[in-house]
């Protein structure tokens, strides 16, 4: 084509940026590479690639070569060195905390490089809830959205920091606020719809989230709460996130501190209990256990029922689905392993129903976990358990002298075990 007829880089930059605000990110990102083609420095095509390609788990890591060659082009735009921040944060696993420190301080130099950006702030707010750090991304995001009302962005970080600081008068403030201001925001109503489930409320969030999605079909943080109200039909896992609620005010330390501190008082008072009145301390040991296991399994096990409804699975992504059969299927073969037990009366049956259990608990720890080297060690110890289970339980009801069989599954205790003791105080787990 001669060159007269070549469009400019602005043109085929504005016809991208039209198509991307349709979700047409395929064609937007060939109008970008069209405008690059034309002219290899033109920085906002660098970085609108950048942001089109930030949320692809396969074009992720192109996202942080587009923002990098746009920073290098205008070392002093803080627009491209905020979304240059986004797209390292997005690269980065959790427990990858340099590389999360690299973004927060391309953040922190884009703020200090326009101070009247509220795209800045709202990126900072957003790295500093990245690392948990919820009243420094409560500051950001307020400085953000004093700039800009309208930052969607910045109101959702806020929303998450005072819910997780459980600020929650103003956190209902601010989301009658959004709502007010403008019904049809769907961020609004995903904070709406977290807010909900945290108070026990999976009607409501159910109701918020499907609106958010309505909105805007991309809303992956609506998604996942659309999974989470589904979840919270069920009463044991509504309990668990009221529990999680209440802890995510105290910082890592202290949710460490009042751990330790429970399993101590557990200790001194069932052992106090067995020489005084030893039903109560097997209420107490059984009480414990249970507990600890409601806190391992309660999303799985809600999870499987989520699996069962042909409607509300759709929503499920092929990770959370597969955690539902695996987690929800060890835990029916362990009641099933009890049953058979009895009406076969096979002794060993309560061996094998717990040994099913605690690998149930693996299991669901290797599927919610995203750190960057625990998600293979627990990965590892998932399939060793989920295996060994099997492997016990035909060795058991099957009447077969399968070889170590008694071994297996004693290393299976051995795992589920170690794991309700790594996966609380966050040991290669996020």
């Amino acid at each position: 084509m001669p060159d007269d007829f070549l469009p400019s880089p602005e043109a085929a930059y504005s016809r991208g940026r039209l198509l991307q605000t349709q979700h047409r990110l395929r064609d937007a990102i060939a109008c970008y590479k069209q405008a690059l083609e034309i002219d290899a420095h033109h920085t906002p095509s660098y970085i609108m690639l950048a942001l089109c390609w930030m949320d692809g788990d396969a074009t992720a890591p192109q996202s942080v070569d587009a923002a990098k060659r746009a920073v290098a082009l205008e070392p002093e735009d803080a627009f491209a060195r905020s979304v240059y921040a986004l797209a390292l944060n997005a690269n980065a696993r959790d427990g990858q905390t340099s590389a999360i420190k690299e973004a927060l301080h391309q953040a922190e130099e884009a703020a200090r490089l326009d101070s009247d950006s509220d795209f800045s702030h709202a990126v900072l707010a957003r790295l500093h809830l990245r690392l948990r750090d919820y009243p420094k991304a409560e500051a950001s995001a307020l400085a953000a959205l004093a700039l800009n009302t309208e930052n969607t962005m910045a109101a959702e970080v806020l929303s998450i920091a005072l819910l997780n600081q459980k600020k929650d008068a103003d956190n209902q403030d601010l989301i009658r606020y959004q709502l007010e201001r403008d019904a049809e925001d769907d961020s609004a109503h995903t904070s709406a719809g977290w807010m909900a489930v945290m108070q026990g409320d999976h009607k409501k969030a159910n109701q918020h989230f499907m609106e958010a999605l309505r909105l805007n079909p991309m809303n992956e943080n609506a998604r996942m709460g659309l999974i989470e109200s589904f979840r919270a039909r069920s009463w044991f896992y509504r309990g668990y996130l009221r529990f999680g609620h209440w802890m995510s005010q105290f910082t890592e330390g202290r949710q460490n501190a009042i751990m330790i501190g429970g399993f101590i008082g557990y200790r001194v008072l069932s052992g106090y209990l067995k020489g005084v009145a030893p039903f109560w301390a097997n209420v107490v040991i059984g009480a414990w256990l249970l507990l600890a296991l409601w806190s391992h399994l309660a999303r799985g096990l809600s999870t499987f029922f989520v699996t069962l409804d042909r409607f509300a699975r759709q929503a499920l992504k092929p990770r959370e689905f597969w955690e539902g059969v695996v987690v929800g299927g060890l835990i029916l073969l362990s009641l099933a392993s009890l049953l058979l037990g009895y009406v076969l009366i096979r002794p060993e049956s309560g061996f094998v129903a717990l040994v099913c259990v605690l690998a149930a608990v693996t299991s669901a720890a290797a599927f919610t976990n995203d750190h960057h080297i625990g998600r293979h060690v627990y990965n590892i110890a998932a399939a060793i358990s989920g295996l060994g289970a099997l492997y016990l339980a035909v060795a058991v009801f099957a009447s077969l002298p399968l070889p170590f069989a008694g071994t297996a599954g004693l290393v299976v205790l051995l795992i589920g075990v170690a794991v309700t003791w790594l996966r609380p105080f966050r040991v290669l787990h996020a």
